[in-house]
């Protein structure tokens, strides 16, 4: 099961990064820090990992993720991570740290 272990709201003068989120998986053992909970333009949201950011000259900039899933298991994660950032909101508000 995915846990939320911080939230911290962002205001973002672009409007797309709402939050930072940090999340456990227990049966992996695994943390999952700073990740960008973003805004979409259809007013969606979903979860960015951490990520590089590279300049071209002329070209917007590109960001590569450090990591990333299969597609099939991304959906997966963005399911469980919106559901678990919403009850992070709804029971803890804002910014804090886990138990």
């Amino acid at each position: 099961m995915l846990k939320v272990t911080h939230y911290q709201p962002v205001e973002d003068p672009n409007g797309s990064v709402v939050g930072i989120v940090n999340f456990y998986i227990p049966e992996w053992g695994l943390h999952l820090n700073e990740c960008r909970y973003i805004r979409k333009k259809n007013g969606g949201f979903f979860v960015g990992f951490p990520s590089k950011r590279k300049e071209i000259e002329g070209q917007q900039p590109t960001y590569f993720p450090y990591y990333n899933f299969d597609k099939d298991k991304l959906d997966r994660f963005q399911s469980a991570s919106q559901k678990a950032i919403n009850e992070w909101i709804q029971t803890k508000g804002g910014y804090r740290d886990g138990e």
